[in-house]
């Protein structure tokens, strides 16, 4: 896989509460992007790629009605509907159980955004990679929980999901079992996780040209201190990160960024070394946020920064 074209501007933005330092709670916008790949599995039409949606957005019944159906020509209106309801309350200090995660609900306008501008794209034919920090809770920065709700948002919508989870991604034995018993969901939550992802047993079959699912790799959490949650000693980390890089993956997803030091991109360094040591391929991270979202390195592979971001990658 290889990203061909990244547009400089987002195609839209989504509205949500985001609770910075001290506690404040602030309304933000989360930007999404579009741009082009080559080298898609001939049953996977697009892809979408976020992290960190540490936010949370206001339920409202008519956001709950918004219906998943197939294009019609009422999906414009109904996606317009969806955004305007999508607009934070006017006290956003107060915490409401009401209160849904931003990676709930942003599934629902994703299609709606993607039948309108893309109609002929099959909903079922779109995976979905996800890399970490998907739990948030209003006026609390850096809250730590449970990321299944958004995980399963994200599948009733769309074709199949696999991704990592973040040092904030909080499971337990029955979350952990309700993932990996979803078909659809490929949870890489191992130290080195190997995946093969695409259309389901029985869809199209694969042509002599391509293969028919993507070959996905996966490391959750950040090099830290291994008994915080969500963190590997870092030469525990970088064995996992060039074990996964010989095995010549299509995409690599880390939560934890490498950082670029010459462009100011903040993240850690000893995982760019290891990802320029090994051979090119596409990774999408998160973690620490990038103003730039696409670098490439000596070697040929390109980074994906998706902190609080959402691509949409077609062919």
């Amino acid at each position: 896989m290889r990203i061909v074209t990244l547009d400089d501007q987002p195609m839209e933005h989504f509205t949500y509460l985001n609770t910075i330092s001290g506690g404040e709670v602030v309304e933000a916008q989360l930007p999404m992007y579009h741009g082009t790949v080559s080298g898609l599995p001939d049953g996977v039409d697009a892809l979408i790629v976020t992290s960190d949606l540490q936010g949370v957005v206001p339920a409202t019944e008519r956001s709950k009605d918004a219906n998943f159906g197939g294009a019609t020509a009422s999906n414009e209106e109904t996606y317009n509907s969806v955004k305007t309801n999508a607009e934070v309350d006017s006290n956003p200090m107060q915490s409401t159980s009401e209160d849904q995660l931003l990676g709930e609900v942003l599934p629902a306008y994703v299609r709606l955004l993607l039948e309108v501008e893309w109609p002929e794209l099959d909903p079922e034919r779109i995976g979905v990679l996800m890399c970490g920090d998907l739990y948030a809770l209003r006026g609390k920065r850096g809250a730590s929980g449970n990321p299944v709700p958004v995980w399963l948002a994200f599948r009733a919508a769309f074709g199949w999901v696999a991704g990592v989870h973040g040092n904030h991604d909080l499971t337990d034995e029955a979350d952990a079992h309700r993932l990996h018993s979803v078909e659809g969901i490929h949870a890489m939550d191992g130290p080195d996780a190997m995946i093969n992802a695409g259309p389901p047993t029985g869809g199209p079959a694969p042509s002599a040209a391509q293969p028919s699912q993507l070959r996905i790799a996966g490391l959750g959490g950040i090099i830290g201190r291994p008994d915080k949650p969500g963190r590997l000693p870092a030469e525990q980390y970088l064995q996992s990160v060039r074990k996964l890089l010989k095995q010549q993956p299509d995409c690599l997803l880390l939560h934890q960024s490498p950082g670029i030091a010459e462009l100011g991109l903040r993240g850690e360094p000893l995982i760019r070394q290891a990802l320029e040591a090994g051979p090119e391929t596409v990774v999408f991270s998160g973690h620490t946020h990038w103003d730039m979202s696409l670098v490439e390195l000596s070697n040929g592979t390109q980074i994906v920064n998706a902190d609080s971001k959402l691509f949409i990658w077609t062919r």
